[in-house]
């Protein structure tokens, strides 16, 4: 039964290595979760705290920098999920144990739904065998499969990955455009209320669907886009004001959905719009092209006095410099060749099938163009949408995200291309070709791993380090000491403040200069400046992990073994952390 349907066979295969590791890696998280990345943790909290009372607009982080707490800029909406996995596993099993049973099940329900979109989506527009081959490329491209998909990860990109995988089908379905249309629309407009990291895309995806109309015109390419348009302006308004009280409605926010993104989506959707109404007059795919641009260019200059003091980023309100700091170690915002050049394995783990699947995916598109087949303009479009986000990733390396929406379905494309004509001709050179180039994009580390004596290692000795001083029975080694606050390195906040009773002080959070500043500033400091900064902080304890490597200052010293007359130390039953009371004056 299986034989004859390949598709199912291989999801049923994807979807049970999915649960295996999702099940392995969730018999970690007991001792491992204080340890994920700072935003899966302080996701956890704020579901904590959501379910313990606090209000639906709140999204503060009291236990940081208390009594004000840390403001945050994330949206409720993920928080609903968790949740609702939370609660109703409390009445079996004791809260923590509930909480991390959600952990490990979100994220692997949300890769399970990735994996459906991709496989079903594939087939009906590009056939089975490109279907197998997209789940594949899924299922073990680390991008999409580890990255943000694994046990305990909580943050809302696996989330934003799905509604962009989303919204390239909506941009390609070559049928029912309402239905397309709306859900194109309602996953563009979900992606924004949870995050604004998307937004590149999904101004892609809107071009792309434009592009459509405009040089296929037709009543399905009209209504696809008429209804993209309504569905993204309608859905953005309802989710925002579902996540924003009403006191902060009319607030000016770069960081998240608010009257500036909704601006952009008015601009744009008239700016998309009007030349198809006016059709009659603009006659030619040139001349809908040309008022677009025009009316994009016009809507700009009105709501530019709203929108130019966001070009400066999330970081532009903070102090010079922890911006320097921050653009100096956190390798994910640089540019992909600082990147590759600190990270050389994780790049190309990363980048080596959207760069094989972008050139080998054109070079099909361009042998094929001519034939008329639908399938081929879908691919153009995909394509359009990965070179646009390989273009973002020169900027910034976080947004390969972007281009993980598409790459495995235009990897399918290719491969599934590449075997026919192996099989139509028996040719050994092309069957390498196709077993070569089908590796690369569906399973890169399995070429990867013959280049690695070839690359330069050295990518970092902190992670394992980190790891250690966040391992869960090592943090509960405080809770022997009264509850106090605690001023720790910015990687190690939001961990502290999960796995014990103390608050804390720093965490990697723009919207708290202050939070990002005792996590960062005293740790490069010599001695006497940090007795003064420390001192002047509200923290009764200072918190240093043994052997880990701070900045050049005084912070190594104490990491290996030194001590300081403002300085008392704690006992605690732990050989990693190093707890010392404050002295003050």
């Amino acid at each position: 039964m299986l034989l004859a349907h390949p598709l199912r066979a291989v999801l049923w295969l994807v979807v049970l290595i999915v649960m295996l590791k999702a099940a392995i890696d969730g018999v970690k998280l007991g001792t491992a979760f204080s340890s994920q990345d700072n935003d899966d943790v302080m996701r956890l909290l704020s579901v904590r705290d959501w379910i313990a009372g606090q209000g639906w607009y709140d999204v503060a982080q009291y236990r940081l920098l208390p009594p004000d707490g840390v403001p945050l800029h994330w949206s409720r909406y993920i928080d609903v999920g968790i949740a609702a996995l939370i609660i109703p596993f409390s009445f079996i099993f004791p809260m923590d144990v509930a909480e991390l049973v959600a952990a490990t099940l979100w994220p692997t329900m949300i890769m399970i739904i990735h994996l459906l979109v991709v496989g079903f989506g594939t087939q009906h527009i590009f056939g089975r065998a490109a279907a197998c081959f997209a789940v594949l490329c899924v299922a073990f491209w680390p991008l999409t499969a580890d990255l943000h998909s694994r046990a305990g990860q909580l943050d809302h990109h696996n989330v934003q990955l799905l509604m962009m995988v989303l919204l390239a089908f909506a941009v390609i379905w070559p049928s029912r455009p309402v239905v397309a249309g709306c859900i194109g629309g309602i996953a563009a407009a979900f992606s924004l209320a949870v995050g604004l990291e998307s937004l590149p895309f999904i101004i892609g995806g809107g071009l792309a669907i434009f592009i459509r109309v405009v040089f296929l015109p037709s009543p399905l390419t009209r209504s696809l886009l008429f209804t993209f348009c309504a569905a993204l302006g309608i859905g953005s308004v309802v989710f925002w004001l579902g996540q924003t009280p009403p006191v902060m409605r009319m607030q000016q926010v770069c960081d998240q959905l608010g009257p500036q993104t909704l601006l952009l989506v008015a601009v744009a959707i008239l700016a998309s719009t009007m030349p198809l109404l006016l059709h009659r007059w603009l006659k030619g795919p040139w001349l809908q092209l040309g008022a677009a641009a025009v009316l994009t260019a016009i809507g700009m200059l009105l709501v530019w006095p709203l929108l130019s003091g966001c070009l400066v980023g999330p970081y532009g309100a903070l102090p010079e410099v922890i911006q320097e700091t921050i653009s100096g170690r956190i390798t994910e915002a640089k540019p992909a060749f600082l990147f590759a050049q600190a990270r050389p394995m994780t790049a190309l783990l990363f980048l080596l099938p959207v760069l094989v699947s972008l050139f080998a995916g054109r070079a099909l598109w361009g042998t094929s163009r001519r034939s008329g087949h639908y399938p081929d303009q879908a691919l153009g479009l995909l394509l359009i949408l990965c070179a646009a986000g390989v273009l973002m990733v020169f900027l910034q390396m976080r947004t390969v995200i972007m281009v993980a929406s598409v790459v495995p379905v235009i990897g399918g494309v290719v491969a599934a291309h590449l075997l026919q004509g192996y099989l139509n001709k028996r040719d050994l050179t092309k069957g390498l070709l196709a077993i070569a180039v089908t590796v690369m994009m569906t399973s890169p580390g399995l070429f990867i791993d013959a280049l690695k004596p070839f690359i330069a290692k050295g990518q970092g000795t902190n992670t394992l380090s980190r790891d250690d001083c966040l391992e869960y029975t090592s943090l509960r080694s405080l809770n022997a000491v009264p509850p106090g606050v605690l001023l720790s390195h910015i990687n190690f906040g939001p961990g502290l403040i999960w796995a014990t009773h103390h608050d804390g002080l720093s965490a990697p959070y723009h919207r708290s200069a202050k939070a990002m500043e005792n996590g960062i500033l005293p740790f490069s400091m010599n001695n006497a400046d940090m007795a003064a900064y420390v001192r002047a902080s509200p923290a009764t304890h200072l918190l240093i992990c043994r052997g880990y490597g701070y900045d050049d200052g005084f912070a190594n010293t104490l990491a290996n073994g030194g001590s300081a007359d403002w300085l008392r130390p704690v006992a605690v039953d732990d050989d990693i952390q190093i707890l010392f009371e404050v002295i003050r004056e």
